[in-house]
């Protein structure tokens, strides 16, 4: 039988190797306070108080990363630790799959460190989302409603990539490594063009009418 270990000294990876043994643990894990910094390969490392530090640190590749979902609290651990930590660890440009790789260092960190850091982390991933859709969020018209545009959804981040890609005449691996609030105000102003656009189309038509009115 494997040997309890206590709390203060319990990693990730012996957590997840003996897990029926400590199942009790991560409600309680997940309410423990936000330390005051992480450590990482002897890295002191801050934890972002708020969505402001949080999107300031990270490129749009690090945001397509860290909204994917999870199926349980340990793929939601290394998610968002390799998706926010690697480049502030190893100093190196956003890689995707170099981050996956960084979840072999996390696995070796303490899980009472990492569960309120994750939870916090996950919290402000959710929070960005919010903002986005807030920022960003358009209502589709019933012409496009009546051709289908919600079948578009699947292709979201795709279009986004392209719609960047094209916006800052640049390649898709630069998109990635792009500061995230960069792009966001892309979007913003691309939202406000069309939203600009379809106002004066629909004031043109106005005036085009009272014009045939008053000619009849």
């Amino acid at each position: 039988m494997a040997r309890i270990i206590n709390i203060e000294k319990l990693t990730l990876k012996e957590m997840i190797n003996n897990f029926l043994l400590y199942s009790g643990l991560p409600d309680g894990l997940a309410q423990l306070p936000l330390p005051e910094y992480i450590k990482i390969k002897g890295k002191k490392l801050a934890i972002p108080q708020n969505l402001e530090e949080f999107t300031e640190n990270i490129c749009y590749g690090q945001r397509l990363f860290l909204v994917r979902k999870e199926e349980n609290d340990f793929g939601l651990i290394f998610r968002t630790m390799d998706g926010y930590y690697y480049p502030l660890v190893v100093v190196d440009k956003w890689d995707e799959d170099k981050a996956l790789l960084f979840g072999k260092i996390v696995l070796n960190l303490r899980i009472i460190d990492l569960y309120p850091i994750a939870m916090h982390l996950v919290t402000l991933t959710s929070e960005m989302i919010e903002q986005e859709q807030k920022l960003l969020h358009r209502e589709p018209t019933k012409m496009e409603l009546a051709a289908g545009i919600e079948k578009l959804n699947v292709f979201t981040d795709l279009i986004s990539l392209d719609f960047l890609r094209d916006a800052m005449k640049c390649t898709v691996p630069e998109v990635l490594l792009t500061p995230y609030k960069e792009c966001l105000v892309r979007f913003m102003l691309a939202k406000e063009t069309a939203e600009f656009q379809e106002r004066h189309f629909e004031l043109m038509k106005e005036v085009n009418k009272s014009k045939s009115k008053y000619a009849k």
